[in-house]
């Protein structure tokens, strides 16, 4: 290659307007384009020199690729950028070992960013199972209600029944007022940033607003560790499901909950603890609206709103068995 065709790929390189760089054998970034500069928030003095894991959202995935291109194969598929300011950003990425007279010499990489696509295909999605099932279904049963009272007028058992009528239109009215949270956040999830995030202040202010609620409940937890998670102003809404729902599923008179915050390299685990009844193995996917079909549907918006939420964090939420009884609701953030 002459020198002339050496400047025009370099120039090629440092001009295309998609984020790009080489790293060398050792995964340590040597080169880093115009467009990778701008987009991670690094001067070119700031990233040269550091391992590719500086700038990787996802550890999992950034092994995988390294497996990949290791055994001189392309690696395609989606993946997370960390920039320096502790955002996390979604994409699609390739990466390609770079062989030069037969032996592997280094790696390019680049990455597309699909993080506005991700939150509005999350949202749309929240928003269709609630159109189409939850509120659809309460309003049927509401109008049940109405025409049995109607059918009982007089009668002792027409107060009982107007009762639960009275107690599944607050649900209602609670649901849309999460429908509401869901408009804004589809909305809002064109210019909506995943950053660093106070998990300590958050988990504060949710537990106190749900100590003036259940009244009944009993709420456990100590000093949070003062952690930054990357996250959006959403966070208190998914605390808040996910504790909630620690209660209002609870079969005891007094419910007790018990929330925990455990760091773990790179991440933290916030545990939601509850001595509730609950959940059978084949209903732990379930409970998230994960699986639906004709018979299945899962159990509310709650919980499938929060695991979409989390996941557009790069994060995760299961459940799990407690001891002697009930739940323990998981939720796995990224440090920021």
């Amino acid at each position: 290659m002459s020198d002339l065709d050496k400047i025009f790929y370099r120039e090629a390189f440092r001009t295309i307007d998609i984020p790009s760089f080489i790293a060398d054998e050792d995964y340590l970034i040597r080169d880093m384009n115009e467009a990778g500069l701008e987009f991670t928030g690094y001067s070119y003095e700031e990233i040269i020199g550091k391992p590719i894991p500086v700038i990787s959202g996802d550890k999992e995935t950034y092994l995988e690729i390294e497996d990949t291109v290791s055994e001189g194969e392309n690696w395609t598929g989606d993946f997370s950028v960390k920039t320096k300011s502790g955002e996390l950003v979604f994409g699609r990425g390739a990466a390609a070992p770079l062989i030069i007279d037969g032996k592997t010499k280094g790696h390019v990489a680049i990455f597309v960013d699909t993080t506005k696509q991700q939150r509005f295909e999350n949202a749309e999605k929240v928003l269709n199972r609630l159109l189409r099932h939850d509120l659809r279904n309460d309003l049927n049963k509401l109008y049940g209600y109405i025409q049995r009272a109607q059918s009982k007028i007089g009668e002792e058992s027409s107060r009982e029944i107007l009762e639960e009528g009275k107690e599944l239109l607050s649900s209602i009215i609670h649901k849309s007022e999460r429908a509401r949270n869901l408009r804004e956040y589809l909305v809002d999830s064109f210019k909506a940033k995943n950053g660093p995030v106070r998990l300590d202040l958050v988990l504060n202010d949710t537990i106190v607003d749900l100590i003036n609620q259940y009244e009944e409940a009993e709420f456990h937890f100590e000093d949070f560790p003062k952690t930054l998670v990357l996250a959006d102003d959403l966070l208190s809404t998914v605390l808040e499901s996910v504790i909630e729902n620690a209660v209002e599923h609870n079969d005891k008179e007094n419910p007790v909950v018990e929330i925990i915050v455990k760091e773990v390299e790179e991440q933290v685990i916030i545990e939601v603890c509850d001595n509730g009844p609950g959940i059978p193995e084949e209903q732990k996917d379930l409970v998230f609206g994960r699986i639906e079909d004709d018979l299945h549907h899962g159990t509310g918006l709650s919980l499938f709103f929060a695991d979409n939420v989390v996941k557009s964090y790069s994060g995760d939420i299961w459940v799990e068995d407690n001891q002697p009884e009930g739940s323990i609701f998981k939720i796995k953030l990224q440090k920021a």
